[in-house]
């Protein structure tokens, strides 16, 4: 059944695509700052002002666009996040174009706008959720995008140097979070298992590609080298403890859960790309690393950018469906669909953005169901909490004064509002933090947080409990529940130098 082919250029597409795109944009300028900085963003924002090729928990690039961004607006959460929302609304334009190259059955024909509205649609709560923080997973969907994108112009023109872009994105992708190591090798296996495929390995641009790739991560790789690869066993103990505490569980039911009423149209997109001997490699990129998170045991949202090529080829499939229907009926089935993607908007806007006021049935709905709505609120008045009980200590305990935070959203909290309050920089020994050292004198009395006082009596000559934290609205997170108690600590009971040396956390 062959399809008309459109007149429409790459560029009015991509307009069309753009309009859609601008709701991402427009919810952010609406919802920016949210409830407050998240957890993790407190942690990338201090890394942010203390740039280098490579952190502890992550690549660089996350902390070097919000760097741009607070360098250029200053520091809120709606500044920081809007790198997020730009990247997304860039990633939800390109799968819509990824659904018109795939969309020709001959290297001349595209695929129809509607196929590309769909797709867009499909992929828009993907977007928003990505959007309400800035998190690796932003620049992450960017790199499969990309990826996914290039291959497709590879597969539908016949154009080797397409591997090019192919090689920026995954380099893109070491650069922001480290599994994109999944799709390139499924990438690649495919390649060299599919007999209609292998004369890329003979093609020089699909070696250009991988040096491409590696010429763009190869700051990042040194630095992984320089220290010793603490990146990769931070991963490995993140994960045994995500393995430990359940967290990865839930893995196939979470695809489906996680996708909603668009599960179908990325299934019809597979079953699409599998038959489709242009395309087929296309469905390595979902193929390949759903298998491989399965049995690296990945959390179930690790995949989302995966679905981006299996929505493409869904609405693709879905117009070729369609395209000997009576006009009523295209339209209406159409209407259906984006009713459907716009129902899973409404629950990802329900579930995951901070659109609601405290008291609230949505709000309380997000607060007992959702660890990263909960991880949003306090830290300003958590901060107060620290200046007040260091307002009771005699003056003099305050020249060999510090604060030590045991995780990163309290060493980011402190260091971002404690300036206001004349605190000293935190200290923490998590993550990269740890780099940053104890300060410039060694401490004499500290004020901990995020510690247990049993615990802290085993550092300290003398530990006290000087105050416990209250989140307001009474809200149950990591610090008011797990380890509410602030401790006013006097004397550690070894060196300095050599104590730190040996602290290094992952968090």
């Amino acid at each position: 059944m062959a399809m008309a082919r459109p007149t429409t250029s790459l560029r009015s597409d991509a307009v069309l695509l753009s309009s859609i795109a601008a709701i991402v944009l427009a919810v952010h300028f609406a919802i920016g700052n949210g409830y407050g900085f998240h957890r993790d963003e407190l942690q990338f924002l201090d890394d942010a002002r203390h740039l280098q090729w490579g952190f502890v928990a992550y690549p660089p690039l996350t902390a070097f666009c919000g760097r741009i961004a607070i360098a250029l607006f200053g520091i809120s959460p709606q500044v920081f996040r809007l790198p997020a929302a730009v990247v997304n609304a860039i990633s939800l334009v390109l799968g819509g174009l990824i659904a018109r190259d795939i969309g020709g059955r001959t290297p001349e024909e595209i695929g129809s706008r509607p196929a590309q509205v769909i797709t867009a649609f499909a992929m828009l709560p993907l977007a928003l959720a990505f959007s309400s923080v800035l998190q690796y997973n932003t620049f992450d969907l960017l790199a499969w995008c990309i990826a996914i994108f290039f291959t497709a112009r590879v597969l539908r023109t016949g154009d080797q140097r397409y591997w090019i872009g192919v090689g920026a994105g995954i380099g893109i992708g070491i650069l922001s979070k480290y599994s994109i190591a999944f799709p390139a090798l499924s990438l690649v296996a495919a390649v060299a298992i599919l007999p209609s495929q292998r004369h890329h390995l003979r093609s020089r641009f699909f070696w250009f590609g991988a040096l491409t790739a590696a010429l763009i991560a190869a700051p990042n790789l040194l630095w992984l080298v320089r220290h010793h690869f603490i990146t990769i066993h931070m991963e490995q103990s993140i994960h045994a403890r995500d393995v430990g505490e359940g967290r990865a569980a839930g893995y196939y039911s979470d695809q489906v859960k996680f996708t909603m009423l668009a599960f179908p149209l990325a299934i019809a997109g597979l079953i699409s790309l599998l038959r489709s001997a242009r395309f087929r490699l296309l469905s390595a990129f979902y193929i390949g690393p759903f298998i491989l998170f399965a049995i690296a045991k990945g959390r179930g949202y690790y995949l989302m950018p995966a679905y981006v090529a299996l929505y493409a080829a869904g609405a693709v499939a879905l117009e070729r469906m369609l395209a000997q229907r009576t006009k009523s009926l295209r339209i209406s089935i159409r209407a259906v669909v984006i009713a459907a993607m716009l129902v899973d908007t409404a629950a990802v806007c329900w579930a995951y953005l901070p659109i609601w006021r405290p008291g609230t049935a949505g709000w309380n709905w997000q607060m007992k169901n959702s660890g990263d709505m909960r991880d949003e609120v306090g830290w300003p008045e958590f901060v107060a909490q620290v200046a007040a009980v260091r307002d009771t200590l005699p003056a003099e305990d305050l020249p060999r004064l510090a604060i030590l935070a045991n995780n990163y959203g309290e060493a980011g909290a402190l260091a971002l509002y404690g300036p206001q309050y004349r605190l000293p920089t935190p200290i923490s020994s998590t993550n990269g933090f740890h780099d940053r050292g104890y300060g410039p004198y060694e401490p004499e009395t500290i004020i901990v947080v995020g510690g247990h006082l049993n615990n802290q009596l085993r550092n300290f000559e003398s530990c006290t409990v000087a105050a416990i934290v209250q989140i307001p609205y009474g809200i149950r997170n990591e610090e008011s529940e797990d380890h509410p108690q602030i401790l006013i600590c006097r004397h550690l009971r070894w060196p300095w130098p050599e104590k730190w040396a040996k602290s290094q956390n992952f968090g």
